[in-house]
């Protein structure tokens, strides 16, 4: 891996282990902190196989893959590193995509406010934007790239609106998040 992106990731790794150790053992600290991790390890692992952005749509011979990949996936075989990047990097982008719904709740971010004397739910942004003072636009439009893969039946077929780059960018957003609101998360749960 090249030095920057590797020193990056490594920071980040560093960053999180002493969120482990210093923050207080919680179910809600543990296991969200458990999907950041694995969001570290799809962006480490999809970098290390070669994961190369994609803004367009895949080539037309990638479908017929598919159907060998489903064979070599049950059996355990080898798979193709891009394909095998591209899931990495999937995984990678929706862990980061569920920290940016936990993390405000975590952070006590109301989940529902009045309008015109109906109760309404929040959405992740308005949540977002109550608990962080700092922007945050690589982390959202991780989330809506998410999203897109959740809701949209082509998914990002036509091409990805996140690159390696903005993912690694909205790490670091979220991983600045969270260090600014350590004591907060401290206090609200303590032992």
């Amino acid at each position: 891996m090249p030095k920057n992106i590797t020193a990056q990731l490594d920071e980040y790794g560093r960053s999180l282990h002493n969120l482990f150790v210093e923050l207080p053992d919680h179910p809600a600290i543990t296991d969200t902190f458990d999907y950041v991790l694995g969001a570290l390890y799809g962006l480490v692992q999809a970098y290390k196989l070669g994961f190369k952005d994609r803004s367009t749509h895949c080539v037309p011979v990638y479908r017929p893959h598919l159907a060998n990949y489903a064979l070599e996936v049950s059996k355990g075989g080898p798979l193709d590193s891009v394909w095998n990047a591209g899931f990495h990097f999937n995984s990678g982008i929706q862990r980061l995509a569920a920290a940016f719904d936990r993390l405000p709740q975590m952070l006590g971010a109301k989940m529902k406010k009045q309008i015109r004397g109906r109760t309404r739910s929040t959405t992740a942004k308005e949540r977002m934007a109550e608990v962080n003072l700092n922007p945050c636009p690589h982390w959202e439009t991780v989330y809506k790239e998410v999203n897109a893969f959740k809701h949209d039946p082509e998914g990002r077929a036509a091409g990805r609106t996140v690159r390696m780059n903005d993912a690694l960018l909205a790490f670091g957003e979220m991983t600045q998040l969270i260090l600014d609101k350590k004591a907060v998360l401290a206090r609200r749960y303590q032992p």
